[in-house]
């Protein structure tokens, strides 16, 4: 065998060495942090409220969440994703005593608006500012009160 050719072995074997340990570094790394996760998710205790109190609190606080980012063509992403850390701790804690089917209808709900906002304001609100920058309405400036139908 040729230098080369040892050369060439003792690469091929490094690289796989360190693919291996990488990849089971990434297998060890991944489950130590999903696993807990999905099977003990944090919660706050502190949300102590009747099932169908709590939920219809939360779908309320998904709802008025929703509303307020499209009534101020808000663009903000992070915050979003802020408001709804803590709204998944109370739903967790209420998902431990709670109709599964009702837990899970709510958070696919939730997910639903959150997907709907990031589309919203990757796309829309752009879209509406540059509308509003046009026609000149902004939301400082009032609106007419009545309008005419032009006949």
């Amino acid at each position: 065998m040729s230098r080369e050719e040892e050369r060439g072995g003792l690469g091929r074997r490094l690289a796989v060495g360190i693919y291996s340990i990488a990849l089971v570094y990434l297998v060890i790394v991944g489950f130590a942090s999903v696993i807990p996760q999905v099977f003990w998710p944090k919660r706050d205790a502190s949300f102590d409220l009747e099932c169908a109190d709590g939920l219809r609190l939360l779908q309320h606080e998904v709802d008025e969440l929703r509303l307020a980012y499209l009534a101020r063509n808000a663009t903000d992403e992070t915050a979003l994703e802020k408001s709804l850390e803590s709204w998944d701790l109370r739903l967790n804690e209420l998902a431990t005593r709670c109709n599964e089917d009702h837990v899970h209808l709510l958070n696919q709900y939730r997910h639903r608006v959150e997907l709907g906002l990031q589309r919203y304001i990757r796309e829309d609100a752009p879209l509406a500012d540059r509308v509003s920058e046009a026609l000149g309405s902004r939301s400082d400036t009032q609106a007419p009160q009545t309008l005419e139908p032009i006949r």
